[in-house]
């Protein structure tokens, strides 16, 4: 059966607008429908759950650069998201939830040709359950034998369906010992495996696996996850719903696709490229840091994420580039942290998340970073201080402006307490303060799980190092912070807030304690770079959206962050981390994640234009 849709094409021609039969969205568990996809121009930037569970469900991470399609189907025109196999849209865990029993998934989508990857997973590595094309068919579960595209009497192979819209049926059953795992394509055939693995599904990636490797070029329509298995009568339902909606989609042409967002055209404003994704062999870049060193030279740092996009644990390695002329050209990428990913057990050896900290008064650098030696990152890691219980606080330094650097130094039994699960830094960049201390905006797991951010702080030249009570003891659980010095001498810390409130978190360290902490900056859970202008004004860089990461805006507080301006837009598009500094001369230097260009952007602008109303 190459094409249910196809047999139904009478039937469809036929359909209303009114498309009855419609799922019972209190029955479902997630529904990613054509009227929740959220984008910038063609940039698909979140695919907002409609089920009865609410948009907490909603899938707001994302990897590369899925797109918008407009299509023509019967009676009107409607949107899909188009991967180009390494994109994908997520949701992790803990805002997802976890499915740990039975449970359906049923998915309107047409395969590129010679697509391979994962349509769908989990995205722990204890709750994985994917479906998978390989080699032409297709495998459902955590490694079942292959389910075939076709029933056994059709030999098409999976190259002649390519191209094909689809109605796919992937149902989870547990059964004594393991699980029995159907496929159906439309109202097919059923094919079925047993597996003795059992797994849940931990979050949910729509697009590649957990890992971001095995990602797949594919169109997608509709979504709907089940958290159980729907009678027969119910399936037919859906699947009739989804072939009267959506027919067989047509392309609409290309002069009627979304546009790209313009970028501000401003002379003043520079931009460039350091790197892009697949740049000397590396999946994807990530986690910028930037600083500028007494010499005026520019220090990036960031993740070079080896074999996919995925967060640690991973073969991961922190690159670093220098510039000697402001940004307008760069040096080959050097691995200034690099574990053995051969390493039997490491899981990769991966170090990431980095931030670059410049010592004003002796010119040393320090690089710091997470170094998860196994399973080990922010899942994972546990109890202790070894590199086989927890992750490594580690740092690097150079003493000649960054072209050599020493070897990874773990600091984790001095800042981390034996009880907390991980301890590591806050990405983006260090400061030094007026009396030559240098701090690290830094986070902390708890025994309880809770995230909290903090900072550590040097009084000996970074030769030791301490940490200071959680910025926020009780709620909202905070993450990723940084931090800035005041003109009182104070220290104020902006954090990410893993509420999901739509807003930043904030509070002040003076005199050895903390203030009680507030809510002021539109943020979609993510981090953000905070830094201090010589001239006196604090400046703020963060995606200006509540729920998903674009509109990349530049903030000034002449207030010392008591309040913040509306802000200057820097990208329009897809942006997410980002890390300020000041140039020799004055202006403003970013580095940032652009979704446009799949890669890590520097930019230099006046302080001026950000000051302007």
């Amino acid at each position: 059966m190459r094409n249910i849709l196809r047999l139904l094409s009478v039937f469809i021609a036929s359909a209303t607008i009114v498309h009855g039969g419609a799922p019972d969205a209190a029955k479902l568990h997630a529904w990613y429908r054509d009227d929740g996809l959220k984008s910038t121009g063609p940039r698909v930037s979140a695919w907002i759950n409609v089920s009865g569970k609410g948009s907490a469900l909603s899938l707001t991470q994302v990897v590369g650069a899925p797109q918008l399609l407009l299509v023509q189907t019967p009676g009107t025109e409607r949107t899909v998201m188009r991967l180009d196999g390494k994109s994908a849209l997520w949701d992790a865990a803990t805002a997802w939830g976890s499915l740990p029993n039975e449970r359906t998934i049923v998915a309107m989508v047409r395969l590129s040709p010679e697509a391979a990857g994962v349509l769908f997973d989990g995205t722990t590595n204890s709750g994985m359950t994917r479906a998978q094309v390989r080699d032409g068919n297709w495998q459902a579960g955590v490694q079942p034998p292959p389910i075939a595209n076709a029933d056994a009497a059709d030999t098409a192979t999976h190259a002649a369906i390519a191209g094909e819209w689809q109605i796919h049926t992937f149902t989870f059953k547990k059964v004594a010992g393991g699980t029995d795992i159907t496929h159906r394509i439309g109202s097919g055939a059923v094919k079925t495996v047993s597996t003795s693995v059992t797994s849940p599904l931990s979050g949910f990636i729509l697009g590649s696996n957990a890992a971001t490797k095995h990602g797949l070029a594919c169109d997608v329509a509709e979504v709907l996850v089940y958290d159980r298995i729907p009678d027969v009568a119910e399936l037919t339902d859906a699947t009739r719903y989804l072939a009267e909606k959506w027919g067989a989609p047509t392309d609409l042409p290309a002069d009627r696709q979304p546009k790209a967002a313009s970028l501000p055209n401003d002379p003043r404003i520079f931009r460039t490229v350091i790197r892009k994704q697949g740049d000397d062999g590396v999946h994807t870049y990530r986690i910028p840091g930037l600083a500028t060193t007494p010499k005026g030279t520019l220090i990036a740092v960031f993740d070079a994420r080896n074999k996919g996009g995925g967060d640690l644990p991973g073969d991961i390695d922190v690159g670093m580039m220098r510039s000697t002329d402001d940004g307008a050209t760069w040096s080959a990428m050097q691995r200034i942290m690099d574990f053995d990913a051969a390493e039997p057990g490491s899981r990769g050896n991966g170090v990431g998340d980095p931030a670059v900290l410049v010592d004003a008064k002796t010119g040393a650098i320090f690089v710091a970073a997470l170094w998860s030696k196994g399973a080990r990152a922010w899942f994972g890691s546990g109890p202790g201080v070894t590199p086989e219980e927890t992750g490594q606080f580690v740092i690097v330094k150079s003493t000649d402006d960054g072209v050599t650097w020493s070897k990874p130094v773990s600091i984790t039994p001095q800042v981390k307490q034996p009880e907390w699960l991980l301890c590591f830094n806050g990405p983006g960049s260090g400061i030094q303060l007026r009396d030559g201390t240098l701090v690290f905006a830094a986070q902390y797991k708890g025994a309880d799980k809770v995230p909290h951010s903090c900072f550590i702080e040097s009084r000996d030249q970074g030769a030791t190092w301490k940490i200071s009570p959680a910025a926020i003891s009780d709620k909202p659980p905070t993450s990723e912070a940084q931090i800035a010095e005041c003109s009182d001498g104070s220290l104020l810390l902006s954090m990410r807030n893993e509420a999901h409130t739509g807003q930043r978190a904030w509070a002040r360290w003076k005199d050895g304690k903390w203030s009680e902490p507030w809510l002021a900056v539109t943020d979609p859970t993510c981090q953000a770079s905070l830094i201090r202008h010589p001239h006196g004004q604090l400046l703020l860089s963060n995606p200006n959206n509540p729920k998903r990461r674009d509109t990349l805006t530049i903030r000034t507080s002449s207030d010392d962050g008591k309040t913040w301006s509306d802000g200057k837009l820097l990208d329009p598009g897809f942006s997410m981390y980002s890390c300020m500094t000041v140039l020799r001369d004055g202006r403003i230097g970013i580095l940032y994640e652009s979704g446009d260009t799949a890669g890590l952007v520097f930019a230099r602008f006046p302080l001026e234009w950000v000051m302007e109303k």
